[in-house]
């Protein structure tokens, strides 16, 4: 069995893998690390059974980190000492978590059952049973929504919230931010359009990719523009200019 463990604190992860030696021999630890935004880099190229991960983590806590990994092949135990909600979810969802501080039986528990499942063909727990939970506590507002954007050395979290639009920079795209900051980066447009299209983000012309909630106006002079919240003016090829005055009407209706 092989297992990574991603914890911010150093005496728990070092605790854990001790208990999970003592336990059984056979379990291998092949990457252990405190730092939840280098385990989103190197997990994706892992071949692991068992993810061990701590829930409250500074910078990009365990959901944002499963949020941010996508689908994963691997079942994944939480290690928290989290509100009651979030365990309730975790039996809802048929996952596996243990409360801190880990108790030896209950590891050797969590491990036995991941194993009986396995061993019988049923799989330990399922990818799609992610995103179920991701889905869940979203709705609850039990996170902030976060995207990582590679830059040179690794990758920056940001909110979506913040992002006001992205505009294609050929096979590079340029998020433009709250604030007045913006980030190149080297994914295309298309690239970033797919995963913004969950939060509802809109492609208003081949070269931008808005946040309907940072849309301020919509003219069809000068060809058709939507003005952003930051006092842009983006230009609405012809043929989206019918979804952005449907979304207004949309609006309207809420008014």
């Amino acid at each position: 069995m092989k297992v990574a463990i991603i914890d911010d604190e150093i005496h728990c992860i070092e605790s854990l893998n001790l208990d999970l030696r003592s336990i059984d021999p056979e379990i291998r630890v092949v990457y252990k690390s405190n730092k939840p935004t280098e385990a989103l880099e190197k997990l994706p190229h892992l071949d692991i059974d068992l993810l061990f991960l701590d829930v409250e983590m500074p910078h990009l806590n365990g959901f944002e980190l499963l949020d941010n990994l996508g689908d994963v092949s691997f079942a994944v135990i939480f290690t928290t000492a989290y509100s009651q909600y979030a365990v309730q979810a975790f039996k809802k969802q048929a996952f596996s978590y243990l409360l801190k501080p880990i108790d030896t039986v209950e590891l050797e528990e969590v491990i036995d059952n991941w194993k009986s499942k396995y061993n019988s063909n049923s799989g330990a727990i399922e990818g799609s049973k992610i995103q179920e939970l991701l889905k869940e506590l979203k709705e609850v507002d039990h996170f902030k929504n976060k995207i990582a954007v590679p830059i040179s050395d690794g990758y920056e979290f940001l909110e979506v919230q913040e992002i006001i639009y992205c505009k294609s920079e050929n096979n590079y795209t340029t998020i433009y931010l709250k604030g007045g900051s913006k980030h190149l980066i080297s994914k295309t447009l298309k690239e970033v359009e797919r995963t913004l299209e969950k939060y509802l983000f809109i492609r208003i012309h081949q070269s931008y990719l808005i946040n309907p909630n940072c849309l301020v106006k919509y003219s069809r002079n000068n060809g058709g523009y939507v003005k952003m919240c930051n006092g842009e003016e983006l230009p609405v090829s012809n043929k989206k200019k019918e979804l952005i005055t449907n979304f207004f009407d949309a609006v309207k209706k809420q008014i």
